[in-house]
């Protein structure tokens, strides 16, 4: 994803070691951290107030609002560990300012992960963040964040805006030798983007335009939405969640239609059982999300067999929690990891059997082919990788549009596939609004089509279609 400091953490602790702390984050420390003190003034921040700084790095801000707010008013969270020890210890104490902020306010986090901040915040800013990380990490912080904000409160954001009437793949100059992509790092994102990755989340968004950002850099306003009722969506039991919208913030609505989360555990795992999976084998389950395979598979398989990657943890803690329990994990010991690039080398693991439900169904063709690969690369010479996705002729940007789906033909798909090491044809198993694909490293490994015409993953028709895993017409 281009050369990107901010993702390389020993570049990170290399140039902090060496006092590079300031220059690190992009410079201009004493200009852009004043600019966004008065920004977050200006839109009627007090002292009072509690603020979440996200991407707060070294305290570039940080040292300006710890010393306008109340004690402890003030919370960080950046990917870095070493840069918040260094802005706490280099330049707030320097100021006398420890005595107005705990250390533990400051949270390392590469995912977003606000599970320890206990109170809700007034406001919330995130300055040049947005312009390092893709659209899937900018909806996982937008989810976590909007977990943090109280009622009405704002998510203030800076991005790189592409221009209206100009093409998403175009190379934009910044000035001052800033190019910006729409597939890397620096990024660059319509209004219309963001516009559709708070769906589903009780976030509205405002785009503020130009507000004087030293380096051009537009604002947004995502604001917090509804009341008390918002705020307990994701509390609501499995019952309660069943008429909730594909996407709302709760672990069986953010995956999909919650009515087809038992339905869409079942037939992963019916489908893995026709291929032949048997419980000693590896399986590596992409977008494990709030394990609707995974609770079933767990405890299925033979211990440390299962792995699943998904970017965003509070998914799988609460499947943990709510539908598999504890003491599976510490009996299976399952493993997993919160990428979001589909590299899942660090497992170290050949698989046996690859299952992607509803990935490829979100991901643009840059996406997708960060899928296929990762994918190709961990399967095992006698692997299956099988995937959901959309068959259709519609081009699909770059990206990753959840909850809005993308299309491609079979014959495209299996070209993508081939360009990796993978042999690939349609299988015949039922899904209520997409179709499998089946891929492996060599013909003799897809099962024949004699053997497929044996196999649909349909199930008995009955006066109960409401439940909702009999919606689409062949």
């Amino acid at each position: 994803m281009g050369d990107n400091i901010y993702q390389d953490a020993e570049k990170i602790r290399a140039r902090v070691a060496n006092g590079d702390h300031r220059a690190v984050i992009g410079g201009r420390w004493d200009e852009i951290g004043a600019w966004q003190f008065e920004f977050a003034k200006s839109r009627g921040l007090l002292p009072q107030h509690r603020l979440l700084d996200v991407g707060c790095g070294s305290l570039r801000g940080g040292v300006k609002f710890v010393e306008y707010l109340d004690p402890d008013h003030y919370a960080g969270i950046d990917a870095h560990e070493e840069l918040l020890n260094r802005g706490y210890e280099a330049e707030l104490a320097p100021l006398g300012l420890t005595n107005k902020l705990s250390r533990s306010r400051l949270i390392a986090s590469d995912t977003f992960d606000l599970t320890t901040l206990e109170e809700p915040v007034d406001m919330a800013i995130a300055v040049s963040v947005f312009t390092h990380i893709s659209l899937n990490q900018i909806r996982m912080c937008l989810a976590s964040v909007s977990r943090k904000l109280a009622p009405g409160a704002c998510f203030y954001a800076t991005y790189f805006e592409l221009p209206p009437g100009q093409k998403f793949n175009q190379v934009i100059d910044r000035g001052e030798g800033i190019f910006t992509h729409y597939d890397r790092n620096p990024f660059h994102y319509s209004i219309e983007d963001m516009q559709r990755i708070v769906e589903g989340l009780p976030l509205e968004v405002e785009r503020i335009g130009d507000v004087g950002h030293p380096r051009g850099q537009f604002m947004l306003a995502f604001r917090k939405t509804g009341a008390a009722e918002v705020n307990d969506v994701r509390g609501l039991d499995a019952a309660e969640a069943l008429n909730l919208k594909a996407g709302a913030d709760h672990y069986r609505a953010y995956v999909g239609p919650p009515r087809r989360f038992d339905f869409m555990s079942a037939t992963q795992f019916a489908l893995l059982y026709a291929m032949g999976l048997r419980d000693e084998d590896y399986v590596l389950d992409v977008g494990c999300g709030s394990l609707r395979l995974g609770r079933l598979l767990i405890p299925f398989l033979l211990e440390d067999r299962y792995f699943g990657i998904d970017p965003n943890q509070w998914l799988i803690d609460e499947a943990i929690e709510r539908e598999l329990g504890q003491s599976a994990v510490n009996m299976k010991r399952p493993r997993f990891s919160n990428r979001d690039d589909f590299d899942v080398s660090a497992f170290g693991q050949a698989f046996d059997y690859i299952v992607a439900q509803s990935v490829a169904t979100h991901t643009g063709p840059d996406m997708l082919t960060q899928l296929i690969k990762g994918c190709s690369e961990a399967l095992d010479e006698d692997g299956l990788f099988l995937f959901s996705y959309i068959c259709g002729d519609e081009p699909a940007e770059n990206g990753w549009h959840y909850p809005a789906c993308v299309e491609y033909t079979e014959a495209d798909m299996i070209r993508r596939l081939s360009e990796y090491g993978l042999v690939a044809k349609p299988i015949p198993w039922f899904h209520p609004a997409a179709s499998w694909m089946c891929a492996a490293r060599s013909e003799a490994m897809l099962p024949s089509d004699e053997k497929l015409r044996d196999i649909s993953g349909k199930v008995i028709e009955r006066p109960t279609t409401d439940k909702g895993y009999v919606t689409r017409k062949k």
